[in-house]
């Protein structure tokens, strides 16, 4: 496993731990984050606030890696992924997600596209 699935392992662990205070840190200050339905996610501070939103009010979040594909020179990674959790009284189970990841030459994230 490259430095590209280790990202990917530790944003999936923090996603699911809901503790999100180093996601910053995988992130260029000026990444891009793009996904369905909304727009651009720019800067890795306004990412984190994005994500942090988004897991607000989710429970027992689980991920999944159904298949994880990195980049010959560890610099891209593809991951299809499933995400399960509680929210409003219900349980949410295995919605597909996709996750197309870039990186620079300090290893951080430049641009990531999620797909549900």
């Amino acid at each position: 496993m490259g430095h590209a699935a280790d990202v990917w392992a530790k944003m999936s662990g923090m996603l699911e731990s809901g503790d999100l205070e180093d996601l910053p840190s995988l992130y260029d200050i000026d990444a891009v984050y793009l996904e369905p339905y909304n727009p651009p996610h720019n800067g890795n501070l306004l990412i984190h606030a994005y994500i942090k939103d988004y897991l607000s009010g989710k429970d027992d979040v689980a991920i999944e890696e159904k298949r994880v594909i990195e980049g010959v020179d560890d610099r891209s990674l593809a991951v299809e992924w499933t995400i399960s959790y509680t929210a409003g009284g219900r349980r949410w189970n295995e919605l597909p997600r996709a996750t197309f990841i870039e990186f620079d030459d300090a290893g951080l994230i430049t641009y990531q596209r999620d797909y549900s």
